[in-house]
């Protein structure tokens, strides 16, 4: 606990309370927690390192196979809801071109991949416009592995439809 307070006060601070807890491997990644969570217009975005909300303007549905989108190096567990403007509460069920989509996307130099996740559950528990996201994910399954976690998502107006 004496260890856990420090480390909780900082990232409350830094992010201003968007946080992620993450237990699994998948897309290569063994993930944790992290403080670097955003939310807006469809997407919810984790990432691996921190990451500006004002650094994740490439963030969409459909990349270019094999052209990264940005020239940072970073991975990030992004969910899309394909058919929406915006993120919406309930419970989605995840799968490529369902009501939820969930992808790995791993950017590192000119090497740019996608894990697209084949099933899981996505529930969206609140979203206040402009403002956060919380919600968490259930057995969200990549090809190499499986994710399950919570979030608590800020509000990034460089997210867009």
């Amino acid at each position: 606990m004496q260890r856990t307070l420090p480390l909780l006060l900082v990232g409350l601070f830094a992010c201003g309370g968007a946080s992620a807890e993450i237990e699994g491997t998948a897309g290569g990644v063994a993930w944790s927690d992290s403080s670097w969570v955003y939310v807006g217009a469809r997407y919810i975005v984790i990432s691996d390192i921190e990451l500006d909300c004002r650094d994740a303007d490439w963030v969409e549905s459909n990349y270019d196979e094999g052209v990264a989108p940005t020239d940072i190096d970073v991975t990030v567990l992004q969910f899309a809801f394909p058919s929406s403007e915006s993120v919406s509460t309930g419970r989605s069920a995840i799968s490529q071109g369902g009501q939820a989509e969930a992808t790995i996307v791993n950017l590192a130099g000119d090497v740019f991949h996608e894990y697209p996740a084949t099933s899981g559950t996505l529930d969206v528990d609140s979203v206040e416009e402009d403002e956060s996201a919380t919600g968490s994910f259930e057995s969200v399954t990549f090809e190499d592995g499986t994710l399950s976690g919570s979030f608590t998502a800020e509000w990034c107006v460089n997210l867009k439809p």
